[in-house]
Parts: structure tokens; C-alpha cells; sequence
């Protein structure tokens, strides 16, 4: 039989390629790790590791064992959920994490709710940037992670990862009160803010590359003359008359605003909005309860008005 725990340092060591780095990722030390592996490898009757010069690497036969261990360990964290929801009056601790405006708009609405509805689950909430968010959930800091679709995502058809649809996320053009275009309900794109002067976080910023691709494929570079990275920043900037911006839905969703226009824009930028877990780990309900809570977010209103809560005036 091949000991899971064995198992677990040679998954490590092929993700962070090194036995110290495999070591530190499981909080025990690197000889433990060079141990154990040896060990498996008796178990398993074939080499796993070979040295080449101060560095570890993987042999083909580990890279075989490897293709089994996603799966193997999604299997046991199924069992160990499916003997947790047994129990009764026990479901434990799930952490889930998510970057701010998904905290403030989907999570905590969300857990809030559970709160009445599953009395026996307790919700620890940890922000957790899309960028950091994978490394969290495959050392265990996280349970789930509320986050954006980006390269940051495991990839498709992934053993190790879930991942479930919340929402598409359309980015709305923000202008302040007396723009010419505050009478429009819908503006166009390219036809409509093409020649504005643009607010934009910096390049390389998951709401910079989401609204320049946009751009691009609308056929225009933006004017960008302001780069701020804080919503309440770009907010100050369009009330003074600066610029405009093309901003996610949750990004101005329920803030205080006042004088300022939302409006939707067709062909704008979208994002999706996703949970990622773990593949063995059961989301349920929480799932269900942030797709309500997307269901709620606030789209721009006809109103000529934003004002302070998010609402029109």
C-alpha cells in the first residue's frame, strides 16, 4: 500500500521543485522529506527522485504516480465531507476568500444569510487576491476562493481544482453628472467614449487589461489620463470633471457617490466571476448563496443621479 502522507511530499516537491521549498509548504522538515520519499519509493518499487547536482528532480515513473495523486486526494477529502455531514450538528470551518468588492458584495451577503439558514456552519472570510488565491486553497488556507477569471485560474480540465460559475461581471461607465453623455441610458463603446479622457488603473492590473482588451477589439486605444488604482480614487476624479471610467459592477455597487452617472455600455468589457475549490471539497451551500447575493447587485438605473449608497435620485 502506498502511505498517502508519502504521497503528499512527492506532490509537493513537484510543485515547488525543490526539497526545502516542499519542506516549508508542509511544515516539516527537508530531511523528513528526503526520507520519506525514500521510503516511498521502496513502497512503490521504482525510483522517483534522482539528484542532479544540489537539486531533486522528478522521474518519469513519479510523474505517473503524480497523474493519480489529484485524484486520489479529491477522493479522500470527499470521504472525510461526506463523514463530516454525517455527524450530526457538525459541519466545522470553511475559509473562503475573495478580493475586496467580491467580499463586500457577494461573500458577505452571502455568509450573512447562511447565518439563518445553516446555523451549523461557520464561515471564516480572508481576502485573498485572484493572483494568490490558487497557492491558498492548495496549501489549505483557504476551503473556497470567490474570484476573477484571469491567468491566475488553474487550467481547464484541472484533477486538483473545481471550478463553478457565479457570475459575468459587465463594467459600466462612470461620468460625472453634467458629461454630455449623463442624459443617455446606454452608450456605445468606440461611438460614445472613444475621444474621452480615460481613468485607468496600470497596465498589467486585472481591471487595466480587462477594459484596454475592450478597447482594443472595439477598435480605439483609450486617452488615459489619470492612472489611480482605488475606486474611491477614480470616484473623486470623475466627480471633479477629470475623466471618465469603464468600471466592474461591483466596483461601484452600493458606494456612496454622490453626483456622479452610472450607465451601461454595449460591447463593453466583462469578467467572470468564479468559485475555486479544491476538487474534493463540497462548496454546498455556499455556492448557492452567493449566486443569490450576485443576483442582487445593482445595475445602473435611469435615474440621472447616483447618490450616496449607490442608489438614484
Amino acid at each position: 500500500m502506498i502511505d498517502v502522507r508519502r504521497l503528499q511530499l512527492l506532490q509537493a516537491l513537484g510543485q515547488h521543485k525543490t526539497v526545502a521549498g516542499a519542506a516549508d509548504s508542509l511544515g516539516v522538515t527537508p530531511s523528513a522529506v528526503s526520507q520519506q520519499l525514500a521510503a516511498l519509493s521502496k513502497e512503490t518499487g521504482v525510483s522517483l527522485v534522482e539528484r542532479q547536482g544540489r537539486r531533486f528532480v522528478l522521474t518519469g515513473a513519479a510523474r505517473v504516480l503524480l497523474e493519480h495523486a489529484d485524484v486520489i486526494f479529491a477522493e479522500l477529502e470527499r470521504a472525510q465531507a461526506d463523514l463530516a455531514e454525517y455527524a450530526e450538528g457538525r459541519v466545522g470551518v470553511a475559509r473562503v476568500g475573495s478580493f475586496a468588492t467580491g467580499i463586500s458584495d457577494l461573500l458577505g451577503p452571502a455568509v450573512a444569510a447562511l447565518r439563518g439558514t445553516h446555523p451549523g456552519w461557520r464561515f471564516e472570510i480572508v481576502q485573498a487576491e485572484p493572483e494568490h488565491s490558487t497557492e491558498m486553497l492548495r496549501t489549505g488556507e483557504l476551503d473556497v476562493a470567490i474570484t476573477m477569471s484571469s491567468d491566475s485560474l488553474p487550467p481547464r480540465g484541472s484533477t486538483e481544482f473545481r471550478i463553478d460559475p457565479i457570475m459575468v461581471e459587465p463594467f459600466d461607465a462612470v461620468l460625472p453628472y453634467h458629461h454630455p453623455l449623463a442624459a443617455s441610458t446606454d452608450l456605445e463603446l468606440a461611438a460614445d467614449l472613444a475621444d474621452a479622457e480615460w481613468i485607468m488603473s496600470a497596465p498589467g492590473s486585472p481591471w487595466y487589461d480587462c477594459v484596454a482588451a475592450a478597447c482594443h477589439q472595439a477598435g480605439f486605444q483609450p486617452r488615459i489620463a489619470h492612472t489611480v488604482h482605488e475606486f474611491s480614487a477614480v470616484f473623486a476624479l470623475v466627480q471633479a470633471g477629470l475623466g471618465v471610467a469603464l468600471m466592474p459592477r461591483l466596483g461601484w455597487a452600493g458606494l456612496p457617490a454622490p453626483n456622479l452617472v452610472v450607465r451601461t455600455v454595449r460591447n463593453t468589457a466583462r469578467r467572470h466571476i468564479v468559485a475555486l475549490s479544491r476538487a474534493g471539497y463540497n462548496a454546498e451551500p455556499l455556492l448557492n448563496a452567493v449566486r443569490e447575493a450576485a443576483s442582487k447587485v445593482p445595475v445602473p438605473s435611469v435615474g440621472p443621479l447616483m447618490v450616496s449608497g449607490g442608489g438614484a435620485a
